[in-house]
């Protein structure tokens, strides 16, 4: 009897650990980590991925302001600096015995001319003579006395731009030139308007608004306009007109940037296509 009483003690004793461990609430056991339910990603969530607008800018309108008969030393670089206010380029057609001439006291000022970005055409050597009427040999003269000129001065300017005295040239010499041939649509006329000794305020103020109401009232996207750098008057009307065209939203360019560098040898050009159609 003691001896059964025995085994069952030891029997019990045996099953107190087990017991235990089936006892501890599951602390022991190993369990999936808690689901975060603030993680789960939904539709909305996702960010929406703007592409940046690829649309070109609206292409400015253009026109092309040129100067003939310069170069004169205060006002075709008084001119220069204008246009660089605005980051605008002109076209310069100089007159050959002007680019040393002391009459213009021209020094460097084609240098300064292209170093802001500016270009160079050929008009004459002594602006005295028309290129329909004139011998060969005086032609010849007039065109390449004047690209030695330049090259004196600039030795690797590459000359491409010719605007003939008074728009005039035969069509044979026009065909044969190296050069393209630039005339205008646009004509400020200012040679009518230059200053006289005598003016007063109110006269010089006239000749001005004329010179500038001759371009305004006409201007329009992929003109050629023409002018004459070595008059103070025509310097004067320049600034409010370069003050006018960037008011209206026009980009001031030189020939060949008008004309996108696609000008070619022998053709004469008026205008430019509208950029802006």
């Amino acid at each position: 009897m003691k001896i059964r009483f025995l085994t069952l003690i030891l029997a019990l004793l045996l099953l107190l650990p087990l017991a235990a461990c089936n006892s501890n609430n599951g602390q022991n056991e190993e369990t999936d980590p808690p689901v975060d339910s603030s993680s789960d990603t939904t539709a909305e969530d996702i960010p929406v991925v703007v592409e940046p607008d690829t649309e070109p800018a609206p292409k400015k309108p253009r026109v092309a302001l040129t100067f003939d008969d310069g170069p004169h030393n205060v006002r075709t670089r008084a001119i220069v600096d204008e246009l660089a206010k605005y980051g605008f380029h002109a076209t310069f057609f100089v007159i050959g015995n002007r680019v040393n001439g002391e009459a213009y006291n021209s020094r460097d000022t084609i240098n300064y001319i292209v170093e802001n970005g500016n270009e160079l055409g050929i008009h004459g050597f002594t602006h005295s003579v028309y290129y329909d009427t004139c011998p060969d040999a005086a032609y010849n003269n007039e065109i390449s006395h004047t690209a030695d000129a330049i090259h004196e001065k600039l030795p690797d300017y590459d000359i491409k731009l010719m605007r003939p005295v008074g728009g005039r040239i035969t069509d044979e010499r026009l065909a044969a030139s190296p050069y393209s041939i630039i005339m205008w649509n646009v004509d400020s006329e200012d040679w009518r308007y230059k200053y006289a000794s005598g003016d007063s305020d109110a006269a010089a103020a006239e000749k001005v608004n004329a010179i500038v109401e001759n371009v305004m009232s006409q201007v329009a996207d992929g003109d050629i306009i023409l002018m004459h750098d070595i008059y103070e008057s025509t310097y004067d009307a320049t600034v409010i007109i370069l003050q006018r065209l960037n008011e209206m939203g026009y980009d001031v360019v030189t020939v060949s940037e008008l004309f996108e560098n696609e000008l070619t040898p022998g053709t004469k050009y008026m205008s430019a296509p509208p950029i802006t159609q």
